[in-house]
């Protein structure tokens, strides 16, 4: 499996592995924690033009995003040059 490294049990690890595959590279280059990465799944967020439609709260407020995952959110965009509010 790639960086996206989730450690389910066997159906949900095969679900969310296909999940990880189809999510913008960009994002899982941010290095974010397997907890972060099925935040974002769980919000159907695949691409930062998806996180970009959420905002810092609501996705602060999915099940497994911590204040690091929100960091490394934030710098990972600001490195694309794009503002999240």
């Amino acid at each position: 499996m790639s960086r996206c490294n989730l450690q389910l049990n066997q159906h949900l690890r095969q679900t969310m592995e296909i999940r990880c595959k189809q999510m913008d590279p960009r994002i899982l280059s941010w290095g974010l924690a397997s907890p972060a990465l099925r935040a974002l799944l769980s919000l159907n967020i695949n691409t930062v033009e998806d996180l970009l439609q959420y905002s810092p709260t609501a996705v602060a407020a999915a099940h497994g995003m911590g204040h690091t995952g929100l960091q490394r959110i934030k710098e990972g965009l600001q490195e694309l040059g794009l503002e999240w509010v």
